[in-house]
């Protein structure tokens, strides 16, 4: 059931009871007014009796004055006199007027009034032995209230329709934001970032709108990163394919076109009976494999530096400068790393920061010396990577390096700095990365 309905039924039902404890409430004091009323009524009635009992042994004409004595009561809404003989006959008696609309039985009993009549003897005198009877009438006072329920009814029904009827404008009202939050929230499952909703309404919806506000640009803007590295990722990938097809054709194809040169001139020795030459040429061509196997090695490494898992991060480091100190034999590097071991995913993620750093060092900087430091700082693993050249790391390339070092960094919940050295030559880039924790390992 909807909340907006459930809050409209409990409104309803709460004013259903009020309506109930209200008619009780009231019927209570209608019905001790109305017993109070009657009381009152029968002791008026007692009284004249009474007084017109003390003159009538002087009377000349008992039963005229005792007939006048009961049309006295002609019309009375409480109270009906009856004068009965001494043998019970009927000789006299009011007239009541009836209820034009007599209220019905359960009402009647609700009220439970039970009026208790009396009956006054006669004092003696020629008319004989006889009693008035008077008999408390509350038909007319039970129709008159019925009739003032009814009226009651009426307005409290009007006001109670009147009161749910703005309950239910004022929630709808209410609700509206909401309903509107939750088709924002159902525009954010289905990958619709870009929905905000109005900052209006109560301080609490204004928050909660708010709040969402910011998610949702939270969330597009994350998208937007995600699609902007998607794109980066493809144009990497790109560049790094076409870096593996020119130093396969650089490296490789002049040596695949040595070999196959040394193979003719192999042939032309042994059909012209140079056999003494063949060795020589057998051996530049041995020379040439081993060359293009170790080229074809050092790419896997590039591809994938398996030492990081095999081996350790240290030893994947060492590596990765051997393969830049074998091309670059003018280019020095300090390395200090840590004693401890550090593998799984910050070992990747600090190895590649190093990677990348010294390709950008070598590529853009031209610089002698590469320091590359990691030290563990509290519960963080500190990678830096600094250089001496002309501090064009950033500048001369895309950007799309430091970028993905930024996006690993921060996968990993660890954050990246980068600039000029702080001696202002060269260029220097910082991580700090979560320290690996093992299992029973402070």
């Amino acid at each position: 059931m909807p909340l907006r309905l459930r809050i409209i039924l409990v409104i309803g039902l709460v004013l259903l009871l009020a309506m109930t404890l209200g008619t009780l409430v009231a019927g209570y004091e209608v019905r001790r007014a109305l017993s109070a009323e009657l009381s009152a009524g029968m002791s008026g009635a007692h009284q004249t009796a009474v007084g017109a009992f003390e003159d009538l042994p002087q009377s000349d004409h008992p039963a005229r004055d005792l007939r006048e004595l009961v049309s006295t009561f002609d019309g009375n809404r409480h109270i009906r006199a009856t004068l009965l003989g001494a043998d019970g006959k009927v000789f006299a008696f009011s007239s009541t007027r009836q209820a034009d609309t007599p209220p019905p039985g359960w009402f009647r009993a609700l009220l439970k009034v039970t009026p208790s009549g009396m009956a006054l003897p006669l004092p003696p005198t020629r008319f004989g032995a006889g009693r008035l009877v008077l008999t408390p009438t509350p038909d007319l006072d039970v129709s008159a209230t019925w009739n003032e329920f009814l009226a009651l009814m009426g307005v409290l029904v009007v006001t109670a329709m009147a009161g749910l009827l703005m309950v239910y404008m004022v929630i709808t009202a209410a609700f509206r934001p909401l309903t509107v939050l939750a088709q924002r929230f159902a525009g954010l499952g289905s990958g619709d970032y870009a929905g905000r909703v109005a900052e209006t309404g109560a301080p609490e919806l204004r928050h909660l709108q708010r709040g969402f506000n910011r998610m949702a640009g939270a969330l597009e803007a994350t998208s937007a990163r995600n699609r902007q590295l998607a794109e980066q990722l493809a144009n990497l990938q790109e560049e790094e394919r076409a870096d593996i097809a020119r130093d396969l054709h650089d490296e490789i194809g002049p040596h695949l076109f040595a070999v196959s040169l040394d193979a003719e001139v192999i042939a032309q020795f042994a059909s012209s009976g140079r056999h003494e030459a063949i060795p020589e040429r057998v051996q530049e061509i041995q020379g040439s494999v081993r060359y293009m196997q170790k080229q074809v090695r050092d790419l896997l490494v590039r591809l994938r530096p398996t030492q990081v898992t095999e081996f350790g991060l240290n030893a994947a480091i060492e590596d990765l400068v051997r393969f830049w100190a074998t091309r670059q034999p003018d280019l020095l590097f300090d390395l200090a790393l840590p004693e401890e071991a550090i593998s799984g995913p910050t070992a990747e993620v600090a190895y590649r920061i190093v990677q990348e750093s010294v390709n950008n060092a070598v590529r853009h900087g031209k610089p002698g010396l590469i320091r590359i430091a990691l030290a563990r700082e509290r519960e963080e693993l500190l990678v830096m990577v600094e250089d001496d050249g002309s501090g064009q790391g950033a500048a001369s390339g895309s950007g799309l390096g430091l970028i993905g070092m930024r996006e690993r960094v921060e996968a990993g919940g660890g954050s990246l700095a980068y600039g000029p050295g702080a001696s202002g030559l060269g260029w220097s880039v910082q991580a700090r990365l979560a320290w690996p924790h093992r299992e029973g390992q402070p």
